[in-house]
């Protein structure tokens, strides 16, 4: 018999526990919810630096900094274990494991989205967070069988914190929306006779097969109303549900009329079940999963019969990246010297049948005798645009517009003409909003000929209807972009949104000014009032500026990164009353790194913001340049590293809103505001912010594209008095400040917020206090345009 022991403990008191005994023995801990017992293990702290297995000298990271409260079962790798768990009262168990796919073995399992950490082998090997809900007297076990085993982890509260924020807004419609980039399936999803939208969004942290429903029934216009049912093309959808994981380049073709789901080399045959959760590789000595020369970002696989004789053949859209390089490739008057992006489409015909295929090699479709080429991310979608029984080709790219190569062969012999770009039915080119545009084909409406149904960067998607009509050109009319909208669900500003909590509208409670990748600014109204922790939200409203839409859009130069950013604009902001007149003006930043200022020339309640000005530093000398890029400053107008926040904060606290933020060299900068005959001006800046050895803060040592890419919060986050930072991590890092002397702040690294990953591109801070409690929370603005709510820990008493 082994001998049991025995621990009676809380997870509050879970130290008590650390102890080790042999592997032989049953061990038995009791928590106030738990019973666990089993073999091969004993309970230690999880915490960064600490032995992860018993038998090696591998150390946890990638933790928050405190995680005093947190243990776990530790095993020796690859060494048998047994670890069963019984709920004493109805929990939620979390374990961790390396496995990332998860097998029957898991059943009853559900991977924690964004959460997990690592060990420091060789490969700094990931775990990611399980959690299963148990009732009252229910058990369960760990499944084992990896190395690394699966380990059971106490004292994490992870449920309810850093969530999606809802809009509270019953009745309220939105742009339908996935997170960063979206990859529309339109398909009836539900069998249910009416067409759906099924969106494939491959980012982080929303990644997913998102199912929105039509609720009402159709997208075809009743005939017998004359034109008046007008609106049945466009429904509003169901709020998303989501059907699996999602890799890239998910592409749906029709075959017979059924929708038939691809991603590289790979069919996926229960999608409208399981998402892309299953997939079976298309088999054939041609295929592998990149058929091109070099390495591709854009890789979309369809099928079509292109030569009419009955089969499906294969079509791969690539997008080619070589020649374009990546960035910082300007000459000195902004002219770009590296090659374009190359969108490429390939045939791999099929030599057998349907059934039972046979595909030759790939080759290259032509367009008046030369590989056919648009401006990479071809999306291609071959049909017979013109009427005449052949098939034509319609191309999207990476930027926002389409391309039309006529079939001037025939449906068996395919010719294609060199391409046209397409205009809309009002004359005006046939663009999308924003870029990375994914159309594909389908009569929506009903009505006989082929529409678009066409994703943007954003996570939105637009019905593009064909009138039905051909240009003088025999090209295929359009009307342009609608997009289509849902029921409210979380609150979403386009993609990479930089949130800034205040009151914009002077009513008392929080709102948000955001921006994103789009280049917008947008006001989200807190609908609530004050004191209100779970608010009521508007839908995001675009401002104005100077009496237009405001937007920055870095056109063909204006990105380090090259044309092909060319409608990104990145806006990061602060709110502030700038100029001391009692109304809140806007600081932004962007994607040129040309800080500006929008003036409140209405009142604090109704704001009206005046067109951009440059903000001006009175330099010392010349303005230090970039050391990468063609741009060079412009008189005392201040050009730093692109999308980086500019923190408008009275920081010395002499009643002038100074400006923090990164200055050409990556170092964060006190750029101080003085009065100077009367008038308010900022002065050179000075690297007064230092790590605790007293070295300045650099926050982003990098060039030209690598450069940059960091958003700032400044608020007193633990209550001692002192400004600390916020910083973008897989969270936010909190940088607390720990002294001030003669002039200079010193900082020390925290750590992150929170153990949950919400980050993709950078996570854009801000905080605040909707409870009214005088202690900020967290709001981070991840990639997917959701915002993410974090209650400050100290309003539970958890302070650090």
């Amino acid at each position: 018999m082994h001998r049991v022991i025995q621990v009676a403990l809380s997870v509050a008191i879970c130290a008590a526990a650390a102890f080790a005994e042999v592997a032989a023995q049953e061990v038995r801990v009791e928590t106030e919810t738990l019973v666990v017992s089993g073999t091969g293990w004993t309970l230690q702290p999880l915490a960064n630096g600490k032995k992860a297995f018993a038998n090696r000298p591998y150390v946890w990271n990638e933790l928050p900094r405190d995680t005093s409260a947190w243990r776990y079962t530790q095993i020796a790798g690859g060494e048998p274990a047994v670890v069963a768990v019984e709920a004493r009262k109805d929990t939620t168990v979390y374990m961790a494991s390396t496995v990332a796919n998860p097998d029957a073995r898991f059943a009853g399992w559900t991977s924690v989205a964004g959460v997990s950490f690592r060990y420091t082998d060789g490969g700094r090997t990931r775990l990611h967070v399980y959690a299963r809900k148990l009732k009252t007297g229910e058990c369960a076990s760990l499944p084992q069988g990896t190395w690394a085993g699966s380990l059971l982890l106490l004292g994490l509260e992870i449920e309810g914190t850093l969530e999606r924020l809802p809009y509270n807004n019953p009745g309220l419609e939105v742009d339908l929306g996935v997170g960063l980039w979206a990859w529309p399936l339109p398909m009836d999803a539900d069998d249910d006779g009416d067409l759906d939208l099924v969106v494939s969004c491959p980012d982080q942290p929303y990644n997913g097969i998102y199912a929105f429903e039509n609720p009402t029934g159709r997208t075809a216009p009743r005939a017998w109303m004359l034109g008046l049912d007008g609106a049945a093309r466009m429904p509003v959808f169901k709020a998303a549900r989501r059907l699996s994981r999602s890799p890239s380049n998910v592409q749906v073709s029709y075959v017979d009329g059924e929708p038939r789901v691809l991603t590289p080399a790979t069919i996926h045959p229960a999608f409208k079940q399981a998402g892309t959760a299953q997939g079976v590789k298309i088999e054939g000595e041609n295929i592998k999963a990149n058929i091109h020369t070099n390495g591709v970002r854009a890789n979309m696989w369809r099928f079509v019969d292109y030569d009419g004789d009955g089969s499906q053949d294969l079509i791969v859209g690539v997008g080619d990246w070589k020649a374009y390089g990546w960035d910082n490739a300007y000459n000195a008057e902004g002219i770009w010297t590296n090659g374009p992006l190359r969108g490429l489409v390939y045939w791999l015909r099929n030599r057998g049948t349907t059934q039972q295929p046979d595909y030759a090699p790939h080759a290259p479709v032509l367009a008046a005798g030369r590989p056919l080429e648009v401006f990479g991310w071809p999306s291609p979608n071959f049909a017979d645009w013109d009427g005449d029984g052949d098939l034509d080709l319609l191309c999207g790219e990476f930027l926002d517009g389409f391309t039309y190569f006529e079939n001037t062969g025939s449906r068996t012999h395919p010719e294609y003409a060199a391409g046209c770009r397409l205009t809309g039915s009002d004359g005006r080119p046939l663009v999308m909003d924003l870029q990375m545009i994914t159309p594909t084909a389908i009569d929506w409406d009903g009505d006989g000929d082929l529409d678009l149904i066409c994703g943007d960067e954003d996570g939105r998607v637009a019905f593009i209807e064909n009138t039905g009509a051909l240009c003088k050109a025999r090209m295929p009319r359009f009307l342009q972009p609608r997009y289509f909208r849902q029921e409210a669900q979380d609150v979403k500003f386009g993609a990479l949104v930089t949130p800034f909590g205040c009151d914009w509208d002077g009513d008392g409670d929080w709102d948000l000014i955001c921006g994103n990748t789009a280049g917008y600014i947008a006001f989200v109204e807190n609908l609530s009032g004050k004191g209100v922790e779970q608010p009521v939200w508007a839908e995001p409203k675009r401002l104005k500026a100077g009496g237009k839409v405001l937007r920055v859009m870095a056109g063909p130069n204006g990105s380090i990164q090259g044309p092909c950013e060319a409608k990104w604009g990145y806006t990061t902001q602060t709110v502030c009353d700038w100029d001391g007149d009692g109304r809140l003006d806007i600081v932004a930043n962007s994607i040129l790194g040309k800080v500006h200022w929008y003036r409140n020339i209405g009142t604090r309640r109704a704001p009206v913001l005046a067109a951009a000005q440059p903000v001006e530093v009175e330099w010392v000398g010349d303005q230090p340049a970039l050391a990468w890029g063609w741009m060079r400053p412009e008189g005392k107008a201040l050009l730093t590293q692109w999308r980086t926040t500019p923190v408008t904060v009275d920081w010395n606290r002499d009643g002038l809103v100074d400006l923090v933020m990164l200055d050409q060299e990556g170092f964060l900068a006190f750029f101080e505001r003085a009065l100077r005959d009367g008038r308010r001006v900022l002065l050179h800046p000075q690297r007064v912010f230092c790590n605790e050895k007293g070295e300045p803060l650099q926050f982003n040592s990098g060039r030209a594209g690598r450069s940059g890419r960091r958003k700032l919060c400044v608020t007193d986050w633990d209550g001692d008095g002192r400004l600390d930072i916020l910083i973008n991590s897989k969270n936010a890092e909190w940088w607390r400040q720990t002294a001030a002397k003669d002039g200079r702040f010193f900082f020390e690294n925290m750590g992150n917020l929170h153990i949950k990953n919400i980050e993709g591109h950078d996570v854009s801070p801000t905080v605040v206090d909707f409870d009214d409690n005088g202690m900020p929370d967290f709001i981070g603005g991840a990639e997917d345009g959701f915002l993410y709510y974090l209650p400050n820990p100290r309003a539970a008493g958890q302070a650090r």
